[in-house]
């Protein structure tokens, strides 16, 4: 008789377990499927408990009542780590995934999945650490949980700008209904909106007053004194002032004394000319005498 290895014999116990997983039906799917056909999943297990909510007379079975119990103790973690697979093929699967970590499961569903999961599915999982995990599971898990958190996000946040555009839409149109509809009441809208802008605008002018009030009352408590701040800025001040007015008068007095030697040069040149005409006047008269 040959003996098949440990670990051969390990890998066709899991194999074997994870088909008859995927050919057998899930609990509750023959129960939903007679008595609550139509109803949310959301609602199932309400359904399920009332048989006057049944469609068709519909007796529960206990492997039914396990998993609506499963279902209900981990409606956080179905709904945060399993896509919010309520009552469906997935569920025991992706729970059975993250059963061994105490961050994502939760004390109330960690007790539920004890004995509310069967034990086939308990022995599939693999386990080759202490966590109850696989290497290759582990990173699955963080892979899976990355790539579900980053579209997620991005669906929120794309829903989240349709309903502000949604939203802004909506009320411009019913600004302009309004606007067409009450002309009187729109403009005494409008203006009531300025008188609030104003206001608005004044006290944000005295919160600034007092904030520079408190600064002014820290900076004394400090020793810091803001007279002397004041005083070198205005000394700065009319130095730079008295700097520009000196320019100011140097060249003043330059274009003064340009002014005054072109006159004097004027002046001298115009004597000089009269004083040699009347000399050569003078000596042509004495030689005509002689």
């Amino acid at each position: 008789m040959r003996v098949v290895p440990m670990a051969a014999h390990r890998l066709l116990v899991c194999l074997a377990a994870l088909l008859g997983t995927a050919l057998a039906e899930y609990p509750c799917e023959a129960e939903i499927a007679a008595a609550c056909p139509d109803s949310p999943k959301s609602e199932v297990a309400d359904c399920l408990k009332d048989p006057n909510q049944h469609e068709t007379p519909t007796e529960i079975t206990s492997e039914c009542i396990d998993f609506m119990a499963l279902n209900t103790a981990c409606a956080d973690e179905i709904e945060s780590l399993c896509e919010e697979e309520f009552y469906s093929h997935e569920t025991m699967p992706c729970l059975i995934k993250f059963r061994a970590s105490e961050d994502d499961i939760s004390e109330k569903c960690s007790s539920v999945m004890k004995w509310a999961l069967p034990v086939e599915e308990v022995e599939a999982q693999g386990v080759t650490d202490e966590l109850g995990m696989s290497e290759q599971d582990l990173e699955e898990k963080r892979e899976w949980q990355a790539k579900r958190k980053a579209g997620r996000e991005a669906a929120m946040e794309r829903m989240k700008m349709k309903e502000i555009d949604a939203k802004k839409e909506q009320e411009r149109r019913e600004l302009e209904k309004f606007k067409e509809e009450n002309p009187q009441a729109y403009a005494e809208m409008i203006a009531q909106q300025e008188e609030e802008k104003k206001q608005q605008a004044a006290q944000k002018k005295r919160e600034r007053l007092l904030q520079a009030a408190a600064e002014r009352k820290r900076r004394q408590e400090a020793g810091e004194d803001d007279d002397d701040a004041a005083s070198q800025a205005a000394a700065k001040k009319k130095k730079s002032k008295k700097s520009s007015g000196s320019w100011y008068s140097m060249i003043s007095g330059l274009v003064v004394l340009a002014i005054i030697g072109g006159i004097g040069y004027f002046v001298f040149t115009g004597a000089s000319g009269a004083g040699g005409g009347g000399g050569r006047s003078s000596g042509k008269g004495k030689k005509k005498r002689g």
